[in-house]
């Protein structure tokens, strides 16, 4: 019978240290051939269950299954259009026949001034770019804003959507990711501090004194605290307090390790605060901004001159605009279909428009901010999509 034991030299009775006999070396022997064996066992058992797992694990989209997947897509994409479509059919009808006869000067009027506001936000997205990200031309930046438009205000979650579509398009363009990051940030900042400023001028012409000096107050002590604060610290040390917090709490919720993530989350912010924007920079992507809520309220105002709405003065035009496109940030329809009109409808009958002349000067609007715009908007996503698939 052959012994487990590895064959040796059994030592001299000399060679025995004191205290110890050869029992004892053939126990320790065996100790560590039983050790080495449950190791060769365990590495077994560890190697066979990688295999397992590996065996298990769903392998990579082939790329006819991507195929697949992409065209699935676009058909949910289109059914959810056709859907909405049969959605739109009354309200268009409704829009056909209140506006019989408009005047075609002033729907010129309209449909440029819209074309002038999509315009002037493609400029401060590409403002914004220009300040840490590579050069692209303004034809390129306007044809993603037409496409970014029409995801955000036809899908639902579409501002979500419409801004990692625009994330991705920059990347692809060789944007870095805090170029990408802060271009999307900077161009939602600058829109909505000149929507404010906006709001305040109609404050300022429509309101009450009491209530336009309040405002502008309270405004002028926002401003000032906001410099205070930026000159006595970094801005990149704000940031990176705030998000550090953020993170931890995060992270605390998550049952993760409290600086999980925190090194990336630094170099994120280091990255993103490395470009500063010069102030004319910052001027001009502020004036721009304002421009696309100026000429979007121009079509407003031009739609209801073009349907021969009586008493809609500019101030109460610009009240019935800021009504409308503060109501959509309530609504749960894409593009806030039904309550943005209803808010300027009665806003403009309130002012003492007829309810014919507002429903007729709204719908027109309408066609033309929004069933306009993102016609042109879903031309150019599908075109930019056939030339991607083409180029790839």
């Amino acid at each position: 019978m052959t012994s487990l034991c590895p064959a040796r030299d059994d030592p001299a009775p000399d060679d025995l240290e004191p205290g110890r006999s050869r029992r004892d070396d053939t126990d320790e022997a065996f100790e560590v051939l039983v050790q080495e064996a449950a190791e060769e066992a365990l590495e077994a058992a560890v190697e066979e269950a990688a295999e397992i797992v590996e065996a298990l694990a769903p392998a990579r989209p082939k790329p006819i299954a991507r195929r697949i997947w992409r065209v699935a897509l676009i058909v949910v994409l289109v059914a959810m259009l056709v859907v909405e479509g049969f959605v739109l059919g009354p309200y268009l009808a409704r829009a056909g026949s209140a506006l019989t006869s408009p005047d075609l000067r002033w729907l010129a009027v309209a449909v440029l001034a819209e074309l002038v506001s999509m315009g002037a936000f493609a400029r401060v997205q590409r403002r914004m770019l220009l300040t840490g990200g590579p050069r692209v031309s303004v034809r390129q930046m306007v044809a993603l804003t037409y496409a970014a438009n029409a995801v955000s205000v036809t899908l639902p979650g579409g501002a979500a959507l419409s801004s990692a579509y625009v994330f991705r398009r920059l990347r692809s363009w060789g944007a870095t990711v805090p170029a990408a990051g802060f271009t999307v940030i900077a161009s939602g900042v600058l829109s909505t501090a000149s929507f404010a400023l906006l709001a305040i001028t109609c404050a300022v012409l429509a309101g009450s004194g009491g209530v336009s000096s309040a405002i502008v107050i309270v405004m002028i002590l926002a401003v000032a605290a906001a410099v205070v604060l930026t000159r006595r610290h970094h801005g990149s040390d704000i940031m990176l307090t705030m998000a550090s917090r953020g993170l931890r709490r995060a992270n605390l919720l998550m049952h993760r390790p409290a600086e999980s993530g925190l090194a990336a989350l630094q170099r994120f912010i280091v990255e993103l605060t490395a470009i500063k924007p010069r102030s004319r920079d910052w001027l001009a992507g502020l004036g721009f901004a304002g421009l696309n809520w100026v000429a979007d309220l121009v079509c407003l105002l031009a739609s209801c001159r073009a349907v021969g709405a009586g008493n809609s003065t500019i101030v109460l035009v610009m009240v019935a605009y800021i009504a409308g496109m503060s109501a959509s940030s309530i609504s749960l329809l894409p593009g806030g279909l039904g309550v943005v009109d209803a808010a300027m409808i009665f806003a403009l009958t309130s002012g003492g428009v007829s309810t014919v002349s507002a429903t007729a000067a709204v719908i027109l609007y309408r066609l033309v901010s929004y069933a306009l715009i993102v016609a042109l908007g879903w031309i150019v996503w599908f075109s930019i999509w056939f030339f991607d698939r083409r180029v790839a």
